[in-house]
């Protein structure tokens, strides 16, 4: 299973240069707000596939007046070391993310990273995911099943291309009914298949979450369950196709498509009868964390994959039973964990294994 020996950072975002070791469980980044906590948990998150967990343009990633970064990791799997490096050239006056392993840079080096490398994070915002927008919370599930499917990012972006190419023929005065219709059936198969992704995942972490409560007796028994108008029909490629073009009319009149997945949403029931946006906040992070360590039973049980876990600013509301749960992390799964936060004395309660970094002094 994989784990982070060390990361070396030349010019990105806030830091010239920067070079930390990582032991193999916990290890905590605490400093000053703005010290580039965050920024070394985005560096990490670049080792693997995409932009990182802040999805952020390229240029926006190097270092003051450079056009370019470099990430150096060593990275455990399997008992083998390997050299990795994740870097931006800048092509065209267009930004490119580079990566090689031992020093080749090959399809095969990129898959090798993607495959062996998952991560799971945790962002502050994450604490009210319940009272946050219907999109923030497609996203949180949507982030779930790329750290299991790493292609599952390529059927999403498919499906946007697909809903925009639709809406600009419906702009047209006079459209090809015969190639919107087709456009429309690419459109049903692959919203159908982020719908059963989506459900699989529901059932996915349902079934994790009352299997680990089994042995730790945690606080809430958590029920997801996927919420959409039309979810019966989403079912049939058929009956999409029709709603698609039932809809023709009042999409080209506001744009965009009225349904599907991009409008659907999902809901947390708490103990059979509470609505999770009725808790806190300190009780909404603790559904969150749950939800985490359901997944990480899911990589690790059944996929067997370890994930790497990424928890930004992660001590706020953090009572006994948050603090339990972030221990329970490393007691039940044994996996490498990155924490950030303000002072070092937030984390007390990680009495052993664990390296802390004060960044504000790097």
């Amino acid at each position: 299973m994989g784990q982070i020996q060390n990361i070396s950072l030349k010019n990105f975002r806030n830091f010239q240069s920067c070079k930390l070791s990582f032991n193999a469980n916990f290890n905590i980044l605490y400093g000053l707000n703005g010290s580039g906590k965050t920024n070394i948990l985005e560096a990490i998150s670049l080792l693997g596939k995409g932009r990182g967990f802040r999805n952020a343009n390229l240029p926006s990633l190097s270092y003051k007046d450079s056009q370019t970064f470099i990430i150096n990791s060593e990275y455990k799997y399997n008992s083998n070391l390997y050299d990795l490096k994740v870097y931006s050239e800048v092509k065209e006056e267009k930004s490119k993310k580079c990566i090689s392993v031992n020093n080749e840079s090959s399809k095969d080096a990129e898959n090798f990273i993607y495959t062996s490398i998952s991560f799971l994070f945790f962002l502050p915002e994450m604490e009210r995911l319940f009272l946050a927008s219907p999109n923030y919370r497609r996203n949180f599930i949507d982030k779930l099943i790329f750290s299991e499917n790493k292609n599952y990012n390529k059927l999403i972006n498919k499906y946007k291309i697909n809903l925009i190419e639709r809406s600009k023929v419906l702009q047209s005065s006079n459209y090809d009914s015969s190639w919107i219709d087709t456009i429309e059936k690419q459109i049903s198969n692959l919203a159908i298949e982020i719908y059963n992704a989506r459900n699989k995942q529901y059932e996915i972490l349902n079934q994790h979450i009352k299997m680990i409560d089994n042995k730790k007796n945690y606080p809430f028994i958590i029920s997801l369950k996927n919420i959409d108008k039309y979810e019966y029909e989403y079912g049939n490629e058929i009956l999409f196709q029709k709603l698609l073009k039932e809809n023709r009319a009042f999409d080209q009149k506001f744009g965009g498509s009225k349904i599907g997945p991009h409008k659907s949403d999902f809901i947390a029931t708490i103990n059979d009868k509470v609505s999770a946006s009725d808790l806190s906040t300190g009780q909404q992070k603790t559904l969150v964390l749950m939800l985490l360590i359901a997944q990480c039973s899911y990589l690790i049980n059944s996929k067997k994959t370890k994930p790497i876990l990424l928890f930004d600013e992660i001590c706020s509301h953090l009572d006994e039973i948050n603090r339990n749960l972030l221990l329970d992390f490393s007691n039940q799964f044994d996996i490498q964990l990155f924490l950030t936060g303000t002072e070092k004395s937030m984390f007390s309660f990680i009495s052993t294994n664990a390296n802390l970094y004060n960044i504000t002094d790097i």
